[in-house]
């Protein structure tokens, strides 16, 4: 099993946010000293707990202070931008890191987000998404004069001077890099769109084990459809939130008290504005009102010491039949010594113990 990061990222509103951002740096470089395999870099715009709105600027600072991690982004909001401007700028960063660019696409599920943007519903933003990821992909590949008509953008260059040297930067890794799909639901259509064109998927860390697992299905399910073999395991990327402490009861004793616990009691106020909170539930017949930050933290979070952590990831491991790369969740590092030794127990003893598939 391979070990990387997910980071939203999550901070305290109070927090000042440049310590935040120098916080989230030091948290990239550690990692990639403890030999995490890759890094994975939201973006929001509205969200105090999640201030980072521009993941492609954070990935160019992080990329001169690491040595061999892959970062990507994760997600591009797709309907935040223009595709020529996403294709260009995760291009550059593919020349400055020479390959060691992911990108992953998908849409926001932030109301304040919509808003700013004055975004259609989410569906139509779905559909923004699946068209702007074709339209990221045909400007790596034409060349002008193009024509790209959608029914959300249309992206043209038809009059090229011919006194002058046109040229649109492709990307450094040919044909492009990684493409990942961020995955929620369980019969998620970036699911099966991701199946159905080999892109890596990564499941979201706030669902319980059996929805994961169909992840899995509906992936392979995409896969079927378009004609391609059975995918191989070693693709996929699974989310966690992870703490480890010297005994469980101290890790649960931080967990339920510290910014840990807080940022879920935020992403569940989050998802209850979206009307999502049934996606998170293991039973669907679970009332809305026990769906609570403690439900959320033993449902679907990795906390305990070393061995109760090895336990908790095999029984994922048997509930989902195995994945290539456990990504563990960036939190606040409010205690920056048990985060510290945390990821180091989770680097250097915990995945260690699981084969590769």
């Amino acid at each position: 099993m391979k070990l990387g990061v997910f980071m939203m990222p999550l901070h305290p509103p109070d927090k000042d946010r440049t310590q935040c951002f120098e916080e989230d740096i030091e948290l990239i470089v550690h990692a990639d000293e403890l030999g995490f395999t890759e890094a994975w870099i939201g973006q929001h715009c509205t969200l105090a707990w999640e201030p980072i709105p521009s993941n492609d600027v954070f990935i160019a600072n992080v990329l001169p202070r690491t040595k061999n991690i892959r970062l990507g982004s994760g997600v591009t909001l797709i309907p935040h931008h223009h595709p020529a401007n996403v294709a260009l700028r995760l291009a550059l960063l593919d020349h400055l890191s020479r390959g060691r660019i992911n990108c992953a696409f998908g849409q926001s599920g932030v109301p304040t987000d919509w808003e700013l943007f004055d975004l259609p519903d989410p569906k139509t933003q779905g559909l923004m998404t699946l068209e702007g990821i074709d339209m990221v992909l045909r400007i790596w590949e034409s060349e002008a004069p193009f024509d790209l008509k959608g029914d959300y953008w249309h992206i043209k260059v038809e009059n090229t001077n011919p006194d002058l040297e046109f040229g649109m930067l492709k990307p450094y890794q040919k044909p492009h890099p990684p493409i990942a799909m961020s995955v929620v639901k369980g019969s998620s259509m970036a699911a099966r769109m991701a199946g159905e064109r080999g892109y890596i998927p990564i499941s979201t860390n706030l669902v319980a084990g059996n929805t994961v697992k169909e992840h899995w299905q509906t992936y392979c399910s995409g896969a079927e459809e378009a004609g391609c073999s059975q995918p191989d395991r070693e693709i996929w990327r699974v989310a966690r939130s992870i703490f480890i402490g010297e005994t469980s009861s101290e890790a649960w004793d931080y967990a339920l008290n510290s910014p840990f616990a807080d940022s879920f009691t935020y992403m569940l106020s989050l998802l209850r504005s979206a009307d999502m909170v049934h996606l998170v539930k293991r039973d669907p017949e679970l009332p809305d009102s026990d769906v609570t930050t403690e439900y959320l933290l033993r449902e679907s979070c990795i906390v305990g010491d070393k061995n109760e952590c090895m336990l908790q990831i095999s029984k994922l491991w048997d509930e989902t039949g195995g994945f290539g790369t456990l990504l563990m969740v960036a939190h606040d590092m409010d205690d920056k010594p048990k985060w510290r030794q945390s990821m180091a127990w989770l680097a250097n003893e915990v995945v260690p113990s699981f084969p590769s598939l």
